[in-house]
């Protein structure tokens, strides 16, 4: 099963936004997705027409997604 590391975060515009990791650490603890996500916020680059897309840290985690096809044409 594949993991994905999601950090979901708070817009200026009180929207959320997600920023998907692939083939994450596993091993990420609670402090240190936090730290992560305040430094993201913290270095305010993302400005999209007047809305900050990563204002505040709303919460971190793993998604695991099974994929099972049902046909598949070759």
């Amino acid at each position: 099963m594949a993991k994905t590391l999601e950090l979901k975060f708070g817009t200026s515009i009180n929207k959320t936004k997600t920023i998907s990791v692939k083939d994450p650490l596993l091993d990420v603890t609670s402090e240190a997705a936090q730290k992560a996500m305040a430094d993201i916020i913290r270095l305010n680059m993302f400005d999209i027409e007047g809305v900050n897309p990563y204002a505040t840290s709303l919460s971190a985690r793993y998604v695991e997604r099974l994929v099972t096809d049902i046909f598949e044409t070759e």
